[in-house]
C-alpha cells in the first residue's frame, strides 16, 4: 500500500460507494513509492491505448485480423481468423493459421489483466471505487461486480469473457487483487477461460467459412467510415458522461446544503426555546 504520513482512519466496508472528501482517488496524505508510481503507468499506458484501438479496430481487422488479434485479443478478429483457416486464405501452413491465432489471440486478450489486479493490490477499496465512475448507474454496477467478485472468485472471472454481460472486468480483477488472491491462481484462472473464449470464437469461424470471409471483405468497403462512428461516439458518450456527472453532483450539493439549512435552523430554535426570558424564565418558542 501507498504510505500515509498521517493515519487516514478506520477503511470503509468495501460495498460502501461513497466518493472520498473531495473525490480523490487516494486517501489523502498518500505519499507514492516507486510500485505506485509503476502501477499508475501502467494504468495510464493501457487506458490510451484502448482509446487508441477503439476507432482503428475495425481498420485492423478487414485489413489484418492476425493483426488485431495479437494487439487486443479482438473475439471478431478470432472468428475471421478462424474462417481464414479454414478456406486456406491465412497466407500460411494450416498448422500454423491455427496455432498462431489462437496462441496470438489468449495471451493478448490476458496481458493486461494482471495490471489491474496488482491496482487492487496496491490501493484496494480507494482505486475500486475510483473505478467506478461517477454517474448512477455506473457505480450500481460496479458495486454489483464487486460483491460477485467477493462471493465467487471463479464464476466472475468467467462472466468477464461472455459478450454483452454487464461485468466490468477491471473491477472483478481489481477487487481479486484487493481480497488477497495470488497473482498465480488468478493468471492460472483468467488463462483458462481465455483459452475457452478464443478457442470458441476460432472454431466458430472455422465452422462458418467462406461466408465469414465475404462478410469481411465487405466490411472492408465501410471500415474507415465506422472508425469515424466510433470516434465521434466516444467523444459524444464523453460530453453526455459529463453533464449527467455534473447535474448529479449539483443535486447532491444542493440535497446537502438545504440539510444543513435545516439543521441549522432547528438548531437556532432550539436555543431560542433555552434562552432565559426577561425574568430569568426560559423564553418562548420562536
Amino acid at each position: 500500500m501507498p504510505e500515509q504520513s498521517s493515519d487516514p482512519g478506520p477503511r470503509k466496508p468495501a460495498a460502501s460507494w461513497a466518493r472520498g472528501a473531495g473525490g480523490q482517488l487516494w486517501p489523502e496524505g498518500t505519499v507514492f513509492g516507486r510500485n505506485d508510481r509503476i502501477c499508475l503507468a501502467l494504468i495510464v499506458g493501457v487506458t490510451i491505448f484502448g482509446l487508441i484501438m477503439l476507432p482503428a479496430r475495425p481498420v485492423i481487422l478487414t485489413w489484418a485480423p492476425l493483426a488485431i488479434v495479437a494487439l487486443t485479443g479482438s473475439r471478431t478478429g478470432m472468428v475471421a481468423c478462424g474462417a481464414l483457416a479454414a478456406t486456406g486464405s491465412a497466407g500460411m501452413p494450416l498448422p500454423l493459421a491455427i496455432a498462431v491465432p489462437l496462441i496470438a489471440g489468449i495471451l493478448s486478450i490476458v496481458k493486461f489483466d494482471p495490471v489491474y489486479w496488482w491496482a487492487g493490490k496496491l490501493w484496494g477499496e480507494w482505486f475500486i471505487k475510483a473505478m467506478a465512475g461517477q454517474t448512477k448507474r455506473s457505480i450500481r454496477r460496479a458495486e454489483r461486480a464487486e460483491q460477485l467478485a467477493r462471493t465467487y472468485m471463479i464464476p466472475a472471472i468467467g462472466l468477464t469473457y461472455i459478450p454483452f454481460v454487464p461485468v466490468p472486468a477491471a473491477i472483478i480483477y481489481a477487487v481479486l487483487g484487493a481480497s488477497g488472491t495470488k497473482l498465480r491462481t488468478f493468471l492460472g484462472i483468467d488463462l483458462v477461460f481465455a483459452t475457452i473464449a478464443q478457442v470458441t470464437y476460432f472454431t466458430l469461424g472455422w465452422y462458418i467459412g467462406q461466408p465469414a470471409v465475404a462478410l469481411l471483405d465487405e466490411f472492408a468497403k465501410y471500415s474507415l467510415w465506422l472508425a469515424l462512428g466510433i470516434l465521434v461516439f466516444i467523444i459524444a458518450g464523453s460530453v453526455r458522461t459529463s453533464i449527467i456527472a455534473e447535474k448529479e453532483r449539483a443535486a447532491q450539493e444542493a440535497g446537502e446544503s438545504r440539510e444543513a439549512g435545516t439543521a441549522r435552523d432547528d438548531t437556532a430554535g432550539t436555543s431560542r426555546a433555552q434562552a432565559p426570558g426577561p425574568a430569568g424564565q426560559p423564553g418562548e418558542p420562536g
